[in-house]
C-alpha cells in the first residue's frame, strides 16, 4: 500500500450553510459545491449494517488535487451525526481522504491491521454515468486522531451538477 496524497480534509458541522459562508466570506476559500446525499443516490453500510440517512455535502478545490469537505447530517443516523454529538455539536474535522495506487489492495491490506470499517457506501455520478465511488472510512482515531478515508473514482466517472454553488459564479 501506498499512499499517494490528501485527497481531502472533511470537517462535520451542525450547519452548512453556515459553515460555507464562513469558509468562503471570511478565509476567502470556495467556490463551494453542494449536494444532498439520501438513500436515492447513495448506498451506505455503517459498523457491518445497512444504514439510510441523508446528509448535505459541499467540496471546494484548494488545488489541482486537494480539497476540503464539510458535512451536516440531516438526521441522527449517520457516523457523522455520532461524531458531533460526541464534539458538543462543535464543528471538527471528522476525516481525511488519501489517495492509494491500488485502492483493493490497500483496503485488504489495511482491514489485515485490525481496522475496522466504519463506513462502506457508494455514491452516484452524473446522469447517464452507471459508474460510482466507492468510498470506506476505517477506524483510526487511536492512531491517527481522526477517520481515515479510502475511495475508488473509476475512470470516466462524473460528478452529478451542484445544487448550488456558494458564492454564486458569475
Amino acid at each position: 500500500m501506498r499512499f499517494t496524497g490528501v485527497n481531502h480534509i472533511c470537517i462535520a458541522t451542525h450547519d452548512i450553510d453556515r459553515a460555507v459562508r464562513i469558509w468562503s466570506d471570511r478565509y476567502g476559500v470556495g467556490p463551494w459545491h453542494l449536494w444532498t446525499k439520501d438513500s436515492t443516490n447513495m448506498i451506505a453500510v455503517v459498523d457491518g449494517e445497512p444504514c439510510e440517512f441523508a446528509m448535505r455535502v459541499a467540496l471546494c478545490s484548494l488545488s489541482p488535487a486537494s480539497r476540503l469537505e464539510l458535512i451536516q447530517p440531516l438526521d441522527d443516523r449517520s457516523p457523522y451525526a455520532h461524531s458531533l454529538e460526541r464534539h458538543g455539536g462543535a464543528d471538527h474535522v471528522h476525516h481525511v481522504r488519501l489517495d492509494v495506487d491500488d485502492y483493493a489492495g490497500a483496503r485488504k491490506q489495511l482491514v489485515a491491521l485490525g481496522l475496522e470499517p466504519v463506513l462502506d457506501a457508494t455514491f452516484a455520478g452524473a446522469p447517464g454515468v452507471s459508474s460510482h465511488v466507492t468510498a470506506m472510512y476505517l477506524a483510526t482515531e487511536a492512531d491517527l486522531g481522526f477517520l481515515l478515508e479510502l475511495g475508488d473514482v473509476p475512470e470516466g466517472f462524473a460528478m452529478p451538477e451542484p445544487e448550488s454553488i456558494y458564492p454564486e459564479l458569475p
